[in-house]
Formats: structure tokens, C-alpha cells, sequence
């Protein structure tokens, strides 16, 4: 009997290295030209922990360092990055594959990246200045230093993201997971809807909202004063300073704090 396990698992071994020899010492590297023909960079990366920087290039480049493959093209309008895994990846090796993705820093149309599962640091200049993020996550752990962006959309299913140093209108959809955003300066609408997680919105204190909170089963912890209140156990409702900009909260089960 220890034998035959022996030969299975020889086997298994064989197959893993056969389709999925390892590759950390190698690297695929690609890169497509940003013209003006360009609206939108996809980034399909499920499975995969990424690293998304923006440089003083007029490229976008693509480089994997361990198991799977890359694929960097251009379809119409807009640039696609794929990472595909390998299929027998029954070893691992003790090494993680890492993908860096690089963007133009001048780039300031459509970002969208769907991120199934595997960690995402986006790295993002102060002068990248986005029309449109589109970030869908399955599970993981998201981390962004700093997001300018005329509009984003954030849909996690299950995982974490922290976003820091926010500027722009937001809608933000959690079924199971934690996102915390912290906004530099309040200059658009909010949106954010909870079925079973946790949204902490941290604002700067001189900012101008109307807070319309729809409660079925959860809880919104508000930090901020506000006029004309309205509290009760389904609704909180008021304003603070000028009431200028909308922050619509549906809470289906689950917290979100204002503060």
C-alpha cells in the first residue's frame, strides 16, 4: 500500500513539473504603447497577487515572476492584462507568484481591475488622475496608498481593502468583508451598501454632506454633528455644513462608521 502512494504521489510530482515548471529565476515581461485611441486598461488578475504602479512612461507593462502567464494586448480601445494559471499546480514550492503591472503616470481615463482572489497593492502617483476605477474583488486583501478619481466603484464580495488619501465620488457594495476609505477632501457623492461586512468612512471634519442612512438589520455609528437629525431604528438622516454632497447608506446586516 505505501508503495502504491509512493508512485502517486512520483506521479503527481512528475505532472506539476512538467506543466508547471517553475520559473521565479525567469520572468515574462510584455508591454503595449498608451495612445490617444486609448480608454480603458482591464486588468483580469484573479488569483494572482499584483502590484499596480504608475510611472513616467507612455506604456503599459506587464511582468510575472513565478507560475502561470501573462497576456498583454490591445483590443479597440482598451489594453487587457490576463494572468492565466498553469493547470497541475500541485506544488507550490514555498513561492509565491507576484505580477507587477506599470502604467503611464499621466493616464487619466478608465481603470478597471477584477481581482477574484490574491492580494492587490495599487501604487498610484498623486498626478494620476483617473475618469473611472472599477474594482471588483471575489476575496483578498486590497491596498491603496492614494486614489484620485473622478468616479470609483468598489464590489467586494469577501476580503479586505484599505484605501487611503481618496479624492472623488464613490459607490461601494460589501456582501461579506471590511473596506475602510479615508477621503482628503469630501468632493462628490457617496454610496455605500453593506449586506453582512463593515464600511468605515473616515472624512475630514470641515466637510459638506446629507446623510441618508437606510437601516434593515445593522448598525451606522456617525461621529459627525449634524442638523435637522432624524434617528430611529431604520432611518438616520440630518446634515453637516451645507449639506452639499449626498451619503446614501444601505445596510442590509452589518456596520458602517462615519467618522
Amino acid at each position: 500500500m505505501k508503495k502504491i502512494i509512493l508512485v502517486v504521489v512520483l506521479i503527481l510530482l512528475l505532472i506539476s513539473l512538467v506543466f508547471n515548471v517553475p520559473n521565479w529565476f525567469l520572468s515574462q515581461e510584455h508591454q503595449v504603447k498608451v495612445t490617444d485611441k486609448i480608454n480603458s486598461i482591464d486588468l483580469d488578475i484573479k488569483g494572482v497577487d499584483t502590484t499596480v504602479i504608475s510611472k513616467d512612461q507612455d506604456y503599459v507593462k506587464a511582468e510575472l515572476k513565478g507560475k502561470g502567464n501573462v497576456n498583454l494586448s490591445k483590443k479597440g480601445d482598451t489594453i487587457e492584462v490576463e494572468y492565466h494559471r498553469q493547470l497541475f499546480s500541485f506544488f507550490n514550492f514555498g513561492r509565491r507568484t507576484q505580477l507587477v503591472v506599470t502604467i503611464p503616470k499621466d493616464y487619466d481615463r478608465e481603470l478597471k481591475v477584477d481581482a477574484g482572489s490574491g492580494d492587490i497593492d495599487l501604487q498610484l502617483s498623486k498626478d494620476t488622475v483617473l475618469s473611472s476605477l472599477e474594482l471588483d474583488v471575489g476575496s483578498g486583501d486590497i491596498d491603496i496608498d492614494s486614489l484620485n478619481a473622478k468616479t470609483a466603484s468598489i464590489d467586494v464580495a469577501s476580503g479586505d481593502i484599505d484605501l487611503k488619501h481618496f479624492t472623488g465620488e464613490l459607490k461601494i457594495d460589501v456582501s461579506s468583508g471590511d473596506v475602510s476609505v479615508q477621503i482628503d477632501e469630501l468632493v462628490g457623492d457617496i454610496e455605500a451598501g453593506v449586506s453582512s461586512g463593515r464600511i468605515v468612512l473616515d472624512l475630514p471634519d470641515d466637510s459638506d454632506f446629507t446623510l441618508n442612512g437606510e437601516i434593515s438589520s445593522g448598525i451606522i455609528q456617525n461621529h459627525f454633528p449634524l442638523k435637522n437629525e432624524k434617528n430611529d431604528r431604520n432611518r438616520l438622516r440630518g446634515t453637516h455644513g451645507s449639506g452639499k454632497y449626498s451619503i446614501d447608506l444601505d445596510i442590509s446586516s452589518g456596520i458602517i462608521e462615519i467618522k
